[in-house]
């Protein structure tokens, strides 16, 4: 009789799981890291993703941002700039490790499309000839990665008084752990693309990033 009630009350736990998990849910997300970098007036990078969560474990996304990157040891003696836009897509899998966290595993494909410029001088040691500059500018580049992405996000819990509260469940704090590896991009000599909008320096492949973000579950 004991087992009999066991099992009854084990399928009814059951089915209030299954009622309880969600078809799909989309969601907004924005990387506040970045945008603190570019108030900072470090570098300008912006960049804002949306994803749909289907049966509260599987996710697809797409990432959209852009950048404007001067990093000062770009060229020696010399100025170097990239400016561009790039995407993500790709998908995952997210797991609740309790009440208000997750942790997931998933891939990106990217891609990058973005200018870059320069200028380099060439001091005379002697003073026998004189000092020389040049200057470039390459339009219409691409690049080309894909990403490994360790994912850590937990809800923000505006009413502690209410844990179940709805407005509990309206955010989440996160980030992105990403392992990019170079496929392919424009590469020039003697001087090559340093930078690239969305990747980082050419020189690091693969390339460890980590990106910070606020998520927005409307439904």
């Amino acid at each position: 009789m004991w087992q009999a009630f066991a099992q009854a009350d084990a399928v009814a736990v059951d089915s209030l799981e299954e009622e309880s998990v969600r078809f799909i849910q989309p969601s907004f997300s924005f990387d506040y890291g970045k945008a603190l970098v570019s108030v900072a007036g470090f570098e300008k990078k912006y960049e804002g993703a949306f994803s749909l969560l289907f049966f509260d474990n599987y996710y697809l996304t797409g990432e959209i941002g852009t950048g404007n990157l001067q990093p000062k040891n770009g060229i020696e003696n010399g100025k170097y700039q990239s400016e561009g836009n790039y995407y993500r897509i790709g998908g995952g899998y997210l797991k609740a490790i309790n009440s208000t966290s997750r942790l997931g595993l998933g891939v990106r494909y990217a891609m990058s499309t973005f200018n870059d410029q320069g200028e380099y001088y060439v001091e005379s040691q002697s003073g026998s000839q004189d000092d020389y500059s040049e200057q470039f500018e390459r339009k219409n580049l691409e690049a080309r990665w894909v990403e490994m992405v360790l994912t850590s996000e937990s809800k923000v819990r505006l009413k502690k008084s209410d844990p179940e509260a709805r407005i509990n469940q309206l955010f989440s704090l996160g980030f992105h752990l990403r392992l990019r590896v170079m496929s392919s991009y424009d590469r020039f000599s003697p001087i090559d693309v340093y930078s690239v909008p969305g990747y980082g320096r050419t020189v690091n492949n693969p390339n460890l990033a980590l990106n910070l973000f606020l998520k927005f579950t409307p439904f």
